[in-house]
């Protein structure tokens, strides 16, 4: 009798002492679920790509994760560059066809402004304050100036034959524009909007990138199959890279240490040591490798394949392909963005 009686305590205390457990059980898995939800499931944030496509007229939106287009928004005739400002709220988007610049809110993916610049609008570089774009229009051999906030071109003005592509200094009060067939940089001051030096470019030239510290422009020279790096104080040509195959897109690794180019001509693209200044890798790439953009961790290449209407998602770390994204016909510019 004594033996059950023991055990008859035994059991109610056993369960007086899972019912106490039960609910500290619970607050520490509803903890559990409140964290992952409120943490980064990994230290990568999620992305987007957006590719412009001339013959669709459009950009389209792909999603990092899934490598798929999840949304596609009309722009103008030959869509060929796409340009981010720098908090990545807006995409700027250039049309050669329509001579205009397509003004898009990054974040609702919503049209905002389509601004009448000049004669084939090929690229837009976006001041660091956000408040200045510039159209690189090369049919006409100048650039036009855009208000942002009013979304209203202010002045155009002549730099050079084939005005492609520019760049600001850091503080915004200089712009660099890349003259491909006059073979030369134009030197911008902002404020006053006139030209206060020419300096020597490339003919063709495509792509100018300063690495991070402004210490040298990375400048594609197609016509030469060469790299020059240039000072950006003294516009001299320091050094220069034999790079095949019309070098065309180019983008720096986030730590400086590589530089990623494509060769149209040999349908491929090529990494380069910046430190030793010399080709370590190159892999076949498809039909026309053209412009290229690079995750924010620097593990991912986006290069657009043109004539295979491709976007190309390439590893950074051998250059070895993940998969070859469908766009909308003659892929062109490419620009990474955080989605977070």
């Amino acid at each position: 009798m004594c033996g059950d009686k023991t055990n008859r305590i035994a059991k109610k205390w056993n369960d007086m002492v899972r019912q106490e457990r039960q609910p500290l059980i619970m607050f520490f898995v509803s903890a559990v679920i409140f964290l992952a939800g409120a943490l980064p499931a990994s230290e990568g944030a999620a992305g987007e790509v957006w590719v412009a496509n001339m013959k669709g007229a459009n950009v389209q939106i792909i999603d990092t994760a899934s490598n798929r287009v999840v949304k596609t928004i009309a722009t103008g005739a030959g869509a060929h560059n796409v340009t981010l400002s720098p908090d990545g709220k807006l995409a700027f988007i250039a049309n050669l066809g329509t001579k205009s610049i397509t003004i898009i809110d990054a974040e609702s993916k919503q049209k905002l402004a389509n601004i009448v610049t000049d004669t084939k609008a090929h690229d837009v570089a976006v001041s660091p304050d956000g408040k200045i774009a510039v159209s690189c229009n090369v049919g006409a051999g100048n650039i036009t100036f855009i208000d942002v906030a009013t979304q209203q071109a202010v002045h155009t003005m002549a730099t050079g034959k084939k005005a492609i592509t520019a760049v600001f200094s850091p503080g915004g009060r200089t712009l660099y524009v890349v003259n491909a067939g006059a073979e030369n940089i134009s030197v911008v001051d902002v404020e006053t909007r006139k030209v206060t030096a020419t300096w020597p470019g490339a003919k063709g030239a495509m792509a100018i990138k300063p690495t991070d510290d402004w210490g040298l422009f990375w400048l594609t020279a197609p016509a030469d199959n060469k790299l020059l790096l240039i000072n950006p104080r003294t516009g001299m040509v320091e050094d220069s890279i034999d790079v095949p195959g019309e070098p065309h897109g180019l983008v720096h690794s986030p730590d400086g240490k590589t530089v990623y180019v494509g060769q149209r001509k040999l349908n491929q693209v090529a990494m380069i040591d910046t430190a030793s200044r010399k080709i370590m890798k190159t892999t076949p790439m498809g039909e026309r490798p053209d412009m290229m953009a690079i995750s924010a961790d620097g593990k991912t290449l986006y290069v657009a394949v043109r004539d295979e209407n491709k976007l190309a998602v390439v590893s950074t770390a051998d250059l070895s392909l993940t998969v070859k994204v469908d766009t909308d016909g003659e892929t062109h510019g490419v620009a990474y963005r955080d989605s977070q």
